[in-house]
């Protein structure tokens, strides 16, 4: 499938007001309504035309002109060039020259979950719908300026891997978060990604539905050798949802246990070797300390990897408890 549609005339003669051709005159097209060059092609597999275009000794466009499908254009027509590009006097000008659409590529239907590197050849669309999660390490057969959608439509997740070690050369997908995959939760999920450059890079985002991780006891610790013990059961709720790079962590982790050497931060591992951005987390919470009263307490950022709760005033350490300490918020996380 080519990604790029001819020009309504293939060999395109540019024209005077006269209707007399203009030998090595100067076309310049622009995305329209603006003064913006436009990459336009030499072929449907994305070779680009050099700006402005300078036209043959019989006005004609060298090669072929592929435009964008359902992209607008404005075409600028200039005598040929005197000592600099665009220099000589504009002939005519059109703006809105709308490009014709393709015909469409394929839908890659996927019913069944695992792990895939797929091959994506002439692909527009991917669609899952399987009973179970899967994951997209890679993707295959791309070619220069190629758009793709990846739309979940089961109750699942699809985990999608930025730069993972197995894709292989050119088939790499560059996500928005730079360690970690991002999921597509449910119906509502779904990323478009452009192959440039040789990898796939993410331009859209949308995580659909929030994601509740399997409950790992180990992501809860203290600073300063103290320990937080947090059961399955003390997770009222704890849930994360992306926007972009932007992850909202909710949480109300109630009736856990305090012990060891009194710290001032209990500390919470982020999931699936996310990543935070430094010195971008700090968030009002509620904390209640072995049983008493709520009081404010604050989220911030502890490590790359780790948000601490801490007591207000700062210098408060947590005091020892069984089941008598409980966290609650929001935090506001923009992920590197």
């Amino acid at each position: 499938m080519a990604l790029y549609t001819l020009a309504p005339q293939p060999w395109l003669i540019l024209l005077d007001d006269s209707g007399v051709y203009v030998p090595n005159g100067q076309l310049a097209i622009y995305y329209a309504g603006t003064s913006t060059p436009a990459t336009v092609f030499t072929s449907g597999g994305g070779v680009a035309h050099p700006f402005p275009i300078t036209l043959d000794s019989a006005g004609r466009v060298p090669g072929a002109l592929y435009l964008t499908p359902g992209q607008n254009y404005k075409f600028v027509l200039h005598q040929p060039m005197v000592e600099e590009p665009l220099d000589g006097a504009i002939i005519k000008s059109q703006d809105n020259i709308e490009a014709v659409p393709h015909s469409g590529g394929s839908t890659l239907a996927i019913t069944v979950p695992g792990d895939y590197h797929l091959d994506v050849t002439s692909v527009d669309v991917i669609e899952y719908t399987g009973v179970g999660d899967m994951t997209i390490r890679g993707m295959s057969g791309g070619v220069q300026g190629q758009g793709l959608t990846i739309q979940n439509l089961s109750g699942y997740i699809v985990w999608l891997n930025t730069s993972d070690p197995t894709a292989g050369p050119g088939n790499t997908l560059v996500n928005l978060v730079s360690f970690g995959p991002m999921p597509l939760v449910g119906f509502r999920g779904n990323a478009h990604y452009t192959y440039l450059s040789g990898e796939w890079r993410m331009g859209t985002y949308e995580m659909g539905d929030p994601i509740t991780t399997p409950h790992d006891p180990t992501a809860y610790s203290g600073s300063g050798g103290m320990t937080w013990i947090v059961e399955a059961g003390d997770r009222v709720y704890e849930n994360f949802i992306l926007n972009g790079r932007t992850l909202s962590f909710s949480f109300y982790i109630a009736n856990t246990s305090v012990g060891g050497t009194p710290g001032l931060q209990l500390l919470y591992r982020l999931p699936f070797g996310w990543r935070l951005l430094e010195g971008n987390t700090l968030s009002g919470i509620l904390t209640v300390d072995n049983g008493f009263p709520a009081t404010v307490g604050i989220a911030q950022m502890f490590s790359f990897t780790h948000v601490g709760f801490m007591r207000v005033p700062f210098d408060t350490n947590w005091s020892p408890s069984t089941n008598l300490t409980s966290v609650i918020g929001r935090v506001e996380i923009l992920l590197a």
